[in-house]
């Protein structure tokens, strides 16, 4: 029997054992990235190349073959070479296929030439051979690959893959994007490839459109009889930087390239784009909080058009490179890091809390979706390769914080360079930092120094003309609590029989709803966007799923990684925070909507025990809380991360089950 009550860690997902259940043939995919622009066009260099790896390894763990992956990157992917590649995967594939387009790099607007957007803008994607400044009557645009052009090669593409073919088309770039002072690498520019009279003339109406569109023509993007259905997965809106994130090795990606490679080796048979795209959401939540993903198309129809690839709970060995090193088929998508401990069981054991695993091993080094296994002790490969292998103590992998400091008082500089890099967690990074402290005006114009995040997130400011050491100690708290956001962020559990969710119910749409069955969740707009307005004030209702009662604590994460427990409250017990299984609990508890703007998460933390994790903090020590109780106060402490590096949480007895909901706040 299945023992329910073992925590299934969300990176314990394999998808390679079932890929010879479908036909390789009939998934195509056309992969172009830009990285590498060349200098004379004045486009700064991202790190494309490691987002059309990310992607292709996660279309292989879907069952694409290698050799229907094509890629076109840096000075291959011109213009022409682009459009040539479109026609050429058209021309090669045949009705009833699956394709998908990926593009990573920069993005750019230009002047509308036929009026069909409503901001008086095409949306680009910038090939390598097209410059970033706009010349009158030398160079106005005519390499960019508009939205427009993008539309007729796809439409010919989905009339030769017909009705039921299907064509899914992710832009990890941004279209435009609004001023920023922070420090992450962005994917386009604010300036548009257009005359400064057509700019001026179009300013009024730059911000109207809201949302990315392939264009306006919604035919196109619909299921017509003729046509292979599409799907559109944009990195941001239409009025914003979309910026690259960096993992816990210091690599970095295109924030919808991970989360969607993640999601792809994750998906689970039968979901929905709707659903995929739920996930991104919560993903880019935590690694790009100041974007707004976008989607387009029919949502609600199953991933690669009922074909994706189920899951097992397990993963397998690959091949072997020595007597105790092995490779396993799970890697960082899977979330599965360096120091996880992993155990080998006979194949077919479920139980794995009440047997004894046949070897454990180390993680030693994690790719995306493979791992290098150091086995405790030699075992017969022939046995291994037939085991089924399960995390039995996650880690959640180096957390380093990259940090810059750039003040003018010398002294003061390297007071503060001193105290901070003596932090084995926090790192002196000031190309790609994480956190930045410099000098800046506040609101009355006096002089300040800034703690802020890479996307100018600002967290606190402190007097320049008083900086002692009681400052030093408040700057000290601000950046381990920024540090605590961060791994709050990447917890990630899951339980068979605790299964909490939660839904935002909007006061100003629930006013004459008594009915609990009958109340309006907070909506999506067309592009699977939930946003909510600062001012607004909401109830949360949260819903058991699962088989058993379950007590819960909500925490509120802004897009800065400051934290709030919202639940419970202060006049509130942990032993009020229950909900029975099937029960349906709409909570007293109203809460406004403030600033900052962006993506705000929202994680629900489930447990068969009363839960109190706003009593932790301040009590360390205290023997009679429960494990994650104590795992939630050790994030306070600042030895958590100067020691541990990659050491493994042991996870693995907790009853606890994670839910994690994302959604906009907005102006």
């Amino acid at each position: 029997m299945i023992n329910k009550s073992i925590i299934l860690i969300s990176g314990i997902i394999l998808q390679c054992v079932l890929i010879f259940a479908q036909p390789a043939g009939n998934k195509k995919a056309l992969l172009i990235g830009v990285g590498k622009y060349p200098v004379a066009g004045a486009w700064p260099s991202l790190n494309s190349a490691n987002d059309l790896k990310l992607i292709k390894d996660a279309l292989q763990n879907q069952g694409f073959a290698p050799e229907n992956i094509s890629t076109v990157a840096d000075d291959q992917a011109t213009k022409q070479n682009i459009i040539t590649a479109i026609q050429s995967k058209t021309k090669e594939v045949k009705k009833g296929d699956i394709v998908f387009f990926h593009f990573s790099g920069h993005g750019q607007q230009m002047e509308d030439k036929d009026g069909d957007e409503i901001d008086g803008y095409d949306e680009c994607i910038v090939p390598y051979d097209s410059p970033k400044k706009y010349q009158s009557g030398v160079y106005e645009g005519q390499n960019l690959l508009s939205d427009d052009e993008l539309n007729l090669l796809f439409r010919d593409l989905r009339k030769k893959l017909g009705s039921s073919g299907h064509l899914i088309v992710s832009l990890d770039a941004c279209h435009s994007g609004t001023g920023t002072r922070g420090a992450a690498t962005g994917r386009g520019t604010t300036e548009p490839m257009a005359s400064p009279e057509y700019v001026q003339k179009n300013t009024r109406n730059k911000l109207l459109k809201e949302n990315n569109q392939i264009n306006n023509n919604q035919d196109d993007l619909s299921s017509a009889s003729s046509l292979a259905p599409m799907i559109a997965f944009f990195g941001s809106a239409q009025n914003q930087i979309n910026y690259e994130m960096t993992d816990d090795k210091g690599e970095q990606f295109g924030s919808l390239s991970y989360a969607l490679a993640k999601y792809l080796v994750l998906l689970k048979k039968d979901e929905s784009y709707r659903g995929l795209f739920d996930k991104i959401k919560v993903e880019m939540g935590k690694i790009a909080p100041l974007q707004q993903p976008q989607a387009e198309g029919d949502l609600d129809i199953e991933v690669l058009n009922g074909k994706a690839l189920g899951s097992a709970s397990y993963y397998k060995v690959v091949s072997t490179t020595d007597d105790d090193k092995i490779i396993i088929s799970g890697g960082f998508l899977h979330g599965i890091n360096e120091g996880a401990v992993m155990g080998f069981f006979k194949s077919d054991t479920r139980d794995i809390e009440n047997t004894k695993p046949i070897v454990t091993g180390k993680v030693s080094k994690s790719l995306s979706t493979s791992a290098y296994i150091t086995l405790d002790s030699v075992m017969d490969p022939e046995l291994l390769k037939e085991s089924w292998i399960f995390v039995l103590e996650k880690s959640m992998g180096n957390l380093k914080i990259a940090l810059k400091i750039d003040l003018s008082d010398n002294v003061l500089l390297e007071k503060l360079k001193a105290k901070f890099f003596s932090y084995k967690f926090i790192v002196d990074d000031p190309k790609n930092p994480n956190l930045i402290i410099d000098e800046r005006n506040d609101q009355n114009g006096d002089r300040v120094i800034s703690l802020s995040t890479d996307q100018n997130y600002v967290i606190e400011t402190y007097p320049i003309s008083n900086f002692n050491s009681g400052t030093l100690a408040k700057l000290n708290r601000s950046i381990i609590k920024y540090a605590q956001g961060v791994s709050i962020r990447k917890l990630e559990l899951e339980n068979e029989l605790i299964k909490l969710s939660l839904q935002i119910i909007p006061l100003q749409l629930n006013r004459n709803v008594s009915n609990i069955d009958s109340l309006v969740t907070l909506p999506q707009d067309v592009t699977g966007t939930r946003k909510i307005m600062v001012g607004d004030t909401f109830q949360v209702l949260i819903i058991n799923d699962g088989e058993k009662p379950a007590y819960f604590n909500l925490i509120d994460l802004q897009p800065d990684n400051m934290f709030t427990i919202l639940l419970p409250a202060k006049d509130q017990t942990a032993e009020e925070m229950k909900i029975l299984p099937g029960q349906k609990k709409l909570l007293p508890n109203q809460f406004i909507v403030g600033e900052p703007l962006g993506n705000e998460l929202f994680k629900l933390i489930a447990s068969g025990k009363p839960l109190d994790l706003k009593s932790t903090y301040g009590t360390r020590g205290n023997s009679s809380r429960n494990p994650f109780e104590k795992l939630m106060s050790e994030f306070e402490n600042v030895e958590f991360y100067n020691t541990r590096g990659s050491k493994p949480l042991p996870l693995g007895n907790m009853d606890i089950n994670i839910f994690s909901e994302s959604f906009i706040i907005a102006k």
